[in-house]
């Protein structure tokens, strides 16, 4: 495995550290605040649980169209940071921008004024309907708020600039977590507005975040140096290149998002504590992987720069190396999800079945851990960082349509499987994805240089 040395470049390890560390952090504290939303929620019952899961679902999918825009904006970006291109970088940028932020006002306009349709389309449970609506009224904020900066933090990992997306959500966390403390349970004199009061924690913090990002690109951001000038003055000729390079990594994140959404369906007619037990895994799984996703989005920056500065067969042997180093962190992350799944479940306040079922259904996401690792490296970090973003998209939504829907709606709806083996149904992409991946990156056919 003579591919192995390329670990060995000092300047690769410190952009690899530089970047997946702190992208880490960032995601540690996002999922923090996620987590002490669904803790607190937890406390008030089964039906108030159940409710924001099934909203988020809806806001699981816009972000995943955000994240869509940022991550195919930033295979752009970071080619064009390694070709030392910032101008292009600022046009690119621009449309990015505009783009978002119209997405951002339909889905206000969705979530705002038809949440009852939305959350039926989730569940048949009329409680678990009327208490997400009166969550997702007030999100409808959150999520508009949220697409924007998402989209700005993310753009400047292509540069290397994440430490700015610590301090936010350092900052983010600490407001979500006490204003939902004060208005969930109604202390220091404030009402006790229980699920609102965490939809009204939630948004306020949103709109925190925010306002600090765009802070920071007006006032201290110094590699790109966009200007309100430069968003109105744009080289409209990059258009095409963001759509033709945007619009696969979007659609692939659209399909992949309302396909998981499509899974939490099949569970919501199962029942409603496997619901629960599934919002508690992943709330659990997210913080196992926050390293997962750090390496795999410092292997994007990294390939897409060393594709950028022609050195192609560097990216190759770079490629294999994290792929083989992706796989220990795998088995690293599942021996600790598998450590801390009693601590984590011994946090609600839910039935005693439910309870059980989420100690087993994340048992088996620890197993599917590892192989997460080699997916979000290889499809997320490898091939999208390549410029293969078409081939990421027929592995995201071909597996996940045709094997994990309609095998899991058999499995679940008909076959009457038991629920922890249903999640394995339902997630069984994931092992697909990585076997197919593996063959597609040590065949060496990726590279793609996508600049002028």
């Amino acid at each position: 495995m003579g591919f192995m040395k390329v670990l060995e470049d000092r300047q690769l390890r410190r952009s690899l550290i530089s970047i997946a560390f702190p992208v880490a952090m960032q995601n540690l504290i996002i999922y923090a605040t996620n987590m002490m939303d669904t803790v607190m929620l937890g406390q008030l019952g089964e039906v108030q649980l159940s409710g924001a899961a099934m909203a988020n679902q809806f806001g699981t999918i816009f972000m995943t169209l955000t994240f869509g825009i940022a991550s195919g904006t930033n295979i752009l970006l970071s080619q064009y940071w390694g070709k030392k291109d910032p101008r292009s970088m600022r046009s690119i940028l621009a449309v990015m921008y505009r783009g978002t932020v119209a997405l951002s006002l339909v889905i206000f306009v969705l979530a705002r004024f038809f949440p009852q349709q939305i959350m039926s389309i989730f569940t048949p449970d009329a409680e678990v309907i009327a208490e997400g609506a009166r969550y997702l009224r007030i999100t409808a904020f959150a999520y508009a708020f949220n697409g924007i900066t998402n989209v700005i933090l993310m753009s400047l990992r292509s540069v290397g600039t994440v430490r700015p997306s610590i301090v936010i959500y350092i900052v983010s966390l600490v407001t979500n977590t006490s204003l939902n403390y004060i208005l969930i349970f109604g202390k220091l004199g404030a009402p006790r507005l229980e699920m609102e009061g965490a939809a009204i924690a939630t948004a306020l913090a949103r709109g925190l975040e925010l306002l600090l990002a765009v802070g920071y690109m007006a006032r201290f951001e110094n590699k790109i140096r966009i200007t309100a000038q430069s968003l109105l003055g744009y080289d409209h000729s990059f258009i095409r290149d963001f759509a033709s390079t945007v619009t696969p990594v979007m659609c692939n994140e659209l399909l992949w998002g309302v396909g998981n959404s499509m899974l939490m369906v099949i569970m919501g007619q199962i029942s409603r504590n496997f619901v629960s037990a599934y919002s508690i895994t992943n709330v659990t799984t997210q913080f196992v992987q926050i390293f997962i996703i750090g390496v795999s989005n410092a292997t994007a920056v990294i390939i897409g720069n060393t594709i950028g500065a022609e050195e192609y067969q560097k990216a190759r042997d770079t490629a294999k190396a994290m792929m083989v180093f992706s796989l220990g962190l795998g088995l690293l992350s599942a021996g600790a999800m598998m450590l801390v799944r009693p601590l984590v479940v011994g946090l609600y306040n839910i039935p005693p079945e439910s309870k059980t079922l989420a100690m087993e259904i994340m048992a088996v996401a620890a197993f599917l851990v590892i192989f997460q690792a080699l997916s979000f490296t290889g499809l997320m970090g490898v091939l999208r960082g390549g410029g293969d973003a078409r081939f990421v998209l027929f592995c995201d939504v071909a597996f996940l349509w045709l094997f994990s829907i309609p095998m899991g709606f058999l499995a679940g709806l008909q076959w009457g499987f038991a629920p922890p083996l249903v999640y394995l149904v339902l997630k069984g992409d994931e092992i697909i994805k990585v076997v197919v991946g593996i063959f597609r990156i040590w065949g060496g056919r990726w590279v793609r240089n996508l600049t002028r």
